[in-house]
């Protein structure tokens, strides 16, 4: 099952499907019509977050610097820095089983690399 979301949108996997213990999050992007010369280079993190909605350390947060944390529940399977090919280009692997207990949700963000640098903005990818 695929579910793709939008900016801001906020979605709880394991109410609809309480027996769901593993997802992949996916990341693919494109450029729309732009030629500023330099790739795009989006970032997908994971966030672990605790009862009062923060991260406490390095182990509750899961980027392509820092590929695994929560215990191993989640896992950063690479750096795509150019966004080339189809299909996902960064993927984030969730095991529902391996979550800590203390962990109340997970929170996932996308980033541009050195957005300012290169002049770039979401705007400019789909």
């Amino acid at each position: 099952m695929t579910i793709s979301l939008s900016k801001g949108q906020r979605i709880d996997l394991t109410k609809t499907n309480p027996g769901l213990t593993k997802v992949v999050v996916g990341l693919g992007w494109d450029t729309n019509k732009y030629s500023g010369g330099q790739d795009f280079d989006l970032d997908a993190s994971a966030f672990l977050l605790h009862e009062d909605g923060k991260a406490k350390g390095s182990d509750d947060f899961v980027f392509y610097n820092n590929p695994s944390g929560g215990n191993g529940s989640l896992t950063h399977t690479g750096d795509n820095r150019t966004g080339e090919g189809d299909g996902d280009d960064e993927q984030i692997v969730v095991d529902f089983s391996k979550i800590p207990a203390h962990i109340q949700r997970i929170g996932i963000t996308v980033t541009i690399y050195d957005y300012e640098t290169r002049a770039q903005n979401f705007g400019q990818v789909s």
